[in-house]
Parts: C-alpha cells; sequence; structure tokens
C-alpha cells in the first residue's frame, strides 16, 4: 500500500513538471534548432578532424602532376564518388521487382524503394558540385598537396553511407551524413574563391 501511495506521488510529479517552451531561445537558438547547430558543428569537427589526420598520417604524392595527371586523378576520384550511387540504382532495379513497394507504379512514402531514390537522387545532386570543387582543386594544387582531393573523395563516400544508412534507420539520422558530404565541398569552394577572385592561396 505504501509502495502505491510513493508510486502515485512520483508520477503526480511527472505530470507536473513543465515542459520547455519551443520558442524560448537560448543564446539566440530555439530548442528546436539545438539538434541542428549540434549536427553542424559535429560535421566539421569530424571532417577537419578526418582531414587533418589523414594528412598527417598518409603522405602519398603521384609520381606526376601534369594535366593529363591531373585529369586522371579528378576522373579516378569520381568514379570512387559514385560508387555508392551506381550501388543504389541496382538496389532499387532489384527493388522494383517487389509490388509491395508500390501503390501503382508509385513507390510507397517512405518504404526501402522511396528511400532509396530519394538517397540516389540526392547523391547525384551532391556528386555535380562535388565533382566542380574536385576538379577546380586539381587546378590549383601543387604537387605536395595532390593528396587532398583522394581525401575530399573519402570523405564524400563516407558521407553518403552514413545519409544512407541514417535514412534507413530515421531520417533524422540522415543529417549526419549529409553534412559530412556538403560541407566538405562548400569548404573547397570557398577555398577555390579566394584563390581565383582575391588570389590568396591558404596551403591545404
Amino acid at each position: 500500500m505504501q509502495r502505491s501511495v510513493e508510486q502515485g506521488q512520483i508520477s503526480g510529479r511527472r505530470r507536473t513538471k513543465k515542459r520547455r517552451d519551443p520558442r524560448v531561445r537560448y543564446f539566440g537558438f530555439t530548442a528546436m534548432q539545438w539538434p541542428f547547430i549540434a549536427t553542424l558543428v559535429g560535421n566539421w569537427l569530424f571532417a577537419a578532424a578526418f582531414f587533418a589526420l589523414a594528412k598527417t598520417f598518409w603522405n602519398w604524392t603521384p609520381e606526376a602532376w601534369g594535366i593529363a595527371d591531373r585529369l586522371a586523378l579528378v576522373i579516378k576520384d569520381a568514379v570512387a564518388a559514385l560508387a555508392p550511387g551506381i550501388i543504389g540504382i541496382c538496389i532499387v532495379a532489384a527493388q522494383r521487382l517487389d509490388p509491395s513497394q508500390f501503390v501503382g507504379r508509385v513507390p510507397k512514402a517512405n518504404s526501402p524503394v522511396d528511400i532509396n531514390n530519394r538517397f540516389i537522387l540526392n547523391t547525384f545532386e551532391q556528386f555535380t558540385a562535388y565533382f566542380i570543387a574536385n576538379a577546380g582543386l586539381a587546378m590549383y594544387c601543387p604537387l605536395e598537396e595532390a593528396r587532398t582531393l583522394p581525401i575530399l573523395t573519402a570523405l564524400f563516400v563516407l558521407g553518403r553511407i552514413l545519409f544512407w544508412i541514417g535514412y534507413h534507420k530515421n531520417p533524422y539520422l540522415r543529417a549526419f551524413g549529409f553534412g559530412i558530404t556538403f560541407y566538405p565541398t562548400v569548404a573547397a569552394f570557398a577555398w577555390l574563391m579566394l584563390m581565383m577572385v582575391f588570389g590568396i592561396r591558404v596551403p591545404l
């Protein structure tokens, strides 16, 4: 009897606990915005740490660094970067044989085939920006910084894989993989703009 009274008191306290007002701001951000900010910061920190560690422990340089060598490296990187998207297309092709995932000819919302279609679309959208950034870096990077291209490609592929897995687990979990794919490309474009417009070359 005493235990039931205590449990009733505890449950009463839980019911009277106030919820956070989603409109209240902490340091200028609402409670709903903070998870996004945390993911954004995590993306930048992870990408920066990955890049720094790869540059520190991997001392690869190409044997030659002429125009043909730069173009060849860009194409090799592009093939690796598109591999997750090509695999996704193959999987969707097989899933189209399963009528339970479709309503007529339209995939069911949030079904595996629907998620894979979105992954493929997002991958090719991201690849366009990545490819241009990688080609731009190949133009301006000296020989000793050529390994920057495959390192950024590895980040791109890792981000695509995490995006794909996270999307299937929970749509919100795709954000981290998206950021690892996208923000290094943004950093590459910023580096290129500083180089092309202002003539400022930041060592990579």
